[in-house]
């Protein structure tokens, strides 16, 4: 080799040395060369060329990647707002390893905060509730084979307090692009338990979630006490047809307040679609239900005070222990549930109930009478029977109150103890109760009833609860009596004293426009409910109507004797007629006419009756004769 040639080389090893620093990934360096030969010298400064254009390239790419290095962190930062102002939890599973890797939001709807161990499929699917689990998994597995473009499940989820959260998990597969398999499930859980078990109207968790919490009691903790206290609002669907928006939303802040200060804290309280409360307390103590339940019954005692209205809402209370009753299932003791609240209703505001067993019984017979009523309605099965009134100073009958009978083409009279109740609770009161209307104004125009009792005679009419808030009710009242060319001072129209309590600013204004009119208004009832004597003083009434449970053995009780004297008295001072209810003997009526009572009805002269028996046995006078007083 020449001496030329080993100069070349050891030049071009000297470049090649140099350019070795960028093989180490270093480009910040120039090329030298120091030699003669210009073609080493070319070669040297196309190194340099060379090393430059990858220096600009670099610097290039560094700020390419400073930039979206950037955007994803602030596409980062938007998901993270977007997501924690959803508030849903983040998950990813791996559908090969099995791994599933959550968020802490995630953790809180599963009460596992304090957890921080890997998680499978299985364990998410574990604290799913039992009925729900192979749905999410039918949707999860049709999502992975591709025969939905996402995935999503709506399940309820343990808390991991012994509650459940309703949840919604949606998500979607990354895919292999050659073979299609998933292997990645990426998605958010969202938690809708308020939509889903919340009662929007009252805040409080509603029948869906008591069931739930029942049926995990009852199989997860079968040694434990499980007590229901159900509490029934009679009269809220009347009251709230008569509230604007912002009084229906006090009323129910109000009612949930009041509910609260008498539930312990933890104990679960639901709101059920017809107006009742549910409450599961968590007291160990055997005899603890009954108190409790009385408790709760007491918080009615007084009006809800809104705005200027004040509010009666009509409660009644029952109690399940449901362990002792033998009940195995959230269905077995939701249905023992609405058994035991249509018994209570039937009972009236302030009653209190503990379920039996033969309850069970009842209820068919309840649903049979519903059938029957349903039936005598469509098929003219009503009739109206009259029960006389009776000018206890003189023994003259001066008119009669109308009252429901249903007559059965095989069963023969049904008794309206039996239907009644039902009525109620049916709605189909208001139907009944306009049945009875149309049959009982004819009857003012009665030639038997005119000959034995003259052209004078008043008939007595009971409105049922809904048709207070009827606005076109007095006005169908008074057309009707015009049709049939009748004096409105004939008519009387009696209202219980439960429903005047209910919403007095309703009930006066009907009340107002009657008597206005010249129809009389009557207060039935009076002794069964409320029984306020100063409240009375307030309202437009012509008569009070004395229950039988004040007149029931009043020869033989004091007190009863007392409240009656001051009951005529004050109503005489009012200028109001007394009408004592259910006189059944001669010693009862006696006592009463000592009291200066003037007018009276019950079996004692007389009990209701179709028209033509009553003109055939009752006569217009003579009665007190007939019941063997002077």
């Amino acid at each position: 080799m020449s001496e030329s040639e080993k100069r070349l080389r050891r030049d071009i090893n000297r470049i090649a040395d140099q350019l070795c620093q960028a093989i180490d990934g270093r480009f910040d360096f120039q090329v030298s060369a120091e030699t003669e030969d210009m073609d080493v010298q070319k070669l040297s400064v196309l190194a340099n060329f060379v090393l430059e254009s990858v220096r600009r390239n670099i610097d290039e790419l560094e700020q390419i990647k400073t930039e979206l290095e950037e955007r994803v962190a602030d596409r980062t930062r938007r998901l993270d707002l977007i997501i924690k102002g959803s508030n849903d939890g983040v998950w990813e599973w791996d559908p090969v390893a099995d791994c599933l890797q959550v968020s802490q939001r995630w953790r809180e709807m599963c009460g596992r905060l304090d957890s921080s161990d890997a998680l499978t499929l299985d364990d998410w699917v574990a604290m799913i509730y039992a009925p729900d689990r192979a749905a999410f998994r039918q949707q999860l597995d049709d999502h992975i084979a591709g025969r939905t473009d996402r995935f999503r499940a709506e399940c309820r989820l343990s808390d991991g307090a012994g509650g459940y959260r309703w949840v919604v998990a949606r998500g979607i597969c990354e895919r292999h692009p050659e073979s299609g398999k998933a292997r990645l499930v990426s998605g958010t859980q969202a938690d809708i338990t308020r939509q889903k078990f919340v009662n929007p109207v009252t805040g409080f968790f509603n029948g869906r979630y008591l069931e739930l919490v029942l049926g995990e009691r009852l199989t997860h903790q079968p040694n434990e006490p499980l007590d229901l206290i159900v509490v029934s609002l009679t009269n809220v669907a009347l009251v709230g047809e008569t509230l604007t928006a912002n009084e229906t939303a006090a009323l129910s802040r109000d009612l949930r307040r009041r509910v609260q200060d008498n539930v312990r804290e933890g104990e679960l309280i639901t709101s059920l679609a017809d107006t009742t409360l549910a409450i599961l307390i968590d007291d160990h103590d055997a005899g603890a239900i009954r108190t409790r339940a009385r408790q709760l019954l007491r918080a009615f005692d007084s009006a809800f005070s809104i705005e200027d209205r004040s509010i009666w809402l009509s409660a009644v209370v029952g109690a399940i222990p449901v362990r002792e009753s033998g009940l195995a299932s959230a269905e077995s003791v939701l249905q023992a549930t609405r058994m035991l609240m249509r018994k209570a209703r039937q009972h009236g505001g302030g009653s209190f109930l503990i379920y039996q067993e033969e309850m069970r019984e009842e209820n068919l017979e309840r649903l049979d009478t519903e059938q029957l009523l349903r039936s005598a309605l469509r098929h003219g099965w009503v009739e109206s029977f009259l029960q006389p009134l009776v000018n206890l100073q003189q023994g003259l009958v001066t008119g009669f109150e109308a009252l429901a009978r249903i007559r059965h083409p095989d069963r023969g009279l049904i008794s309206p103890a039996l239907f009644i109740p039902v009525a109620e609770e049916t709605g189909l009161i208001r139907e009944l109760s306009e049945r009875i209307l149309e049959l009982t104004i004819p009857l003012f125009n009665d030639p038997a009833l005119i000959e034995n009792y003259g052209e004078r005679f008043t008939l007595s009419i009971n409105l049922s609860p809904v048709q207070l808030y009827d606005p076109r009710l007095a006005d169908d009242l008074l057309r009707r009596l015009s049709e049939a060319g009748v004096s409105p001072d004939r008519l009387k129209i009696e209202l219980t004293e439960t429903a005047v309590m209910a919403d007095s600013r309703v009930a006066i204004n009907l009340m107002t426009q009657l008597r206005e009119r010249g129809v009389a208004v009557a207060l039935d009832d009076f002794g069964a409910g409320y029984s306020s004597l100063g409240y009375i003083r307030s309202l437009p009434l012509d008569q009070l109507k004395i229950d039988r449970t004040l007149v029931s053995g009043v020869d033989r009780d004091e007190e009863k004797r007392v409240i009656l004297e001051m009951i005529i008295t004050l109503c005489e001072r009012l200028d109001l007629v007394v009408v004592v209810e259910g006189i059944e003997n001669e010693l009862e009526l006696s006592c009463l006419l000592g009291m200066g009572a003037m007018v009276g009805q019950g079996f004692l002269f007389s009990r209701p009756l179709p028209v033509d028996e009553l003109v055939r046995t009752v006569p217009q006078r003579g009665l007190l004769q007939a019941a063997n007083l002077p």
